[in-house]
């Protein structure tokens, strides 16, 4: 294991990130994720710390997945088996549900579908055409962060060591199993049982080597880049276990020799995100009132606000991001001098709701706020409370995003074999 790099001493409250929810009801209208375009430039500024890994993938059994499913995929035997594109996309799937019933008949934490799992017992099944996430979520989510770690190929194949392991914990008896289990189920019409499947003592071991210990361990550090990355996994896991701590502290307290830079963007960073975010939620929940009314209700905020502008500018030189240049400009017009408070308020709330009108159109979305005339209208009700966006205004916490060092760290925990 590397050596340790020096952080500082912990400081004292793990915070969830702080997302909206979706709404079923509402048709082009949403509440969703990222109303204001932002995912981009956290997502490019978290890659610094975190270079392959995101954030849904929190299991290194997933990864080992993914690995396993397309490692078979080049096995000769079960060629005549995958034929066509769609087959192959089918027999992935089939593959995803099998390993995750496995792991969950074997005690381990699953990926996605527990609690398809927990209710189906061994009438559990899965076909090629199922949409739930217990037969998709490690092709969707999973397979980009192998390829950013080089553990796949442009091309998918599996790296030529991390081949020969499964080479030595497969068999060909497994692989002949897997065949004449699988063929009947490459149809839409029948589903695959896989405890029927399991059955087969051949795969089970074949499983049971692949999952059930450290196979394959030593080549998965790649996945959190180089060691600076992997360090600073392990620092911030220690954070972690520090009771009452929070993210923005955590991140605080976080040292590197080599991703100094990186960390300190992550700081800037950050802080300015929350007050779009604040600002935009004080928005919705106004609706029908003149902008000239929020405008003064936060003048007793725009110091805070413009020392985060005034932080977040640099960044513009180091992130060239599409995304980044409305951003620069919101901070620009926060960090500006001169004209009245209540002026550079009103300007600036009159650009935040264009730039999210704007982030919506690009996806196909109509906007949560609009400007008419001298009036904020939210056409979707608001679902944050507003009186934690004023508060978060002046102390600028909890952070919303964690620039991916949880699912770093988490992984890191589990490669090393420590208790949760």
């Amino acid at each position: 294991m590397p050596a340790q790099e020096v952080i500082s001493p912990a400081r004292p409250v793990g915070i969830s990130p702080y997302f909206t929810d979706n709404d079923p009801s509402l048709a082009r209208q949403s509440t969703g994720r990222d109303p204001l375009g932002m995912l981009p430039v956290w997502s490019e500024i978290g890659r610094g710390l975190v270079p392959c890994i995101a954030s849904p993938v929190l299991q290194i059994n997933g990864v080992k997945a993914v690995l396993l499913i397309h490692w078979l995929t080049d096995v000769p035997a079960l060629q005549p088996l995958l034929g066509k594109k769609e087959r192959a996309r089918g027999f992935f799937r089939l593959m995803e549900g099998v390993i995750e019933y496995w792991l969950h008949n074997h005690g381990h934490t699953v990926c996605f579908g527990s609690q398809a799992l927990h209710a189906g017992g061994e009438d559990f099944r899965v076909s090629i055409g199922v949409g739930k996430t217990v037969a998709n979520g490690l092709h969707q989510y999973y397979r980009g962060t192998c390829q950013r770690a080089r553990l796949l190929d442009d091309e998918w194949r599996v790296d030529a060591d991390i081949g020969a392991i499964l080479d030595v914990a497969w068999s060909n008896a497994a692989t002949t199993a897997l065949v004449n289990g699988l063929e009947p189920h490459l149809s839409p019409r029948s589903p695959l049982f896989p405890a029927r499947l399991l059955a087969s003592a051949v795969l089970e071991k074949a499983f049971g080597k692949v999952f059930g210990d450290r196979t394959l361990h030593q080549r998965l550090d790649q996945l959190f880049g180089g060691e600076a990355h992997r360090t600073l996994a392990s620092a911030y896991l220690s954070l972690r276990s520090l009771d009452g701590l929070r993210r923005d502290e955590r991140i605080a307290q976080l040292a590197s020799e080599h991703l100094g830079e990186e960390l300190d963007r992550v700081r800037r960073c950050e802080p300015f995100l929350l007050v779009l975010q604040d600002v935009f939620d004080l928005m919705r929940a106004i609706s029908t009132r003149p902008v000239r009314e929020l405008a003064q209700e936060l003048i007793p905020f725009l110091q805070p606000m413009r020392d985060r502008a005034l932080a977040f500018l640099p960044l513009g030189e180091q992130v060239r991001t599409r995304r980044m240049r409305p951003l620069q400009k919101l901070a620009l017009m926060l960090a500006a001098q001169g004209d009245e408070p209540h002026l550079t308020l009103e300007r600036f709330i009159r650009d935040l709701a264009e730039h999210h009108a704007a982030s919506m159109r690009e996806r196909g979305r109509d906007p949560m706020v609009v400007m008419e005339a001298d009036t904020i209208m939210a056409p979707v009700e608001a679902d944050r409370n507003p009186a934690a966006a004023r508060k978060r205004l002046v102390d600028g916490y909890p952070w919303m995003n964690d620039y991916y060092l949880n699912t770093a760290s988490t992984l890191y925990r589990q490669l090393q074999e420590m208790p949760a």
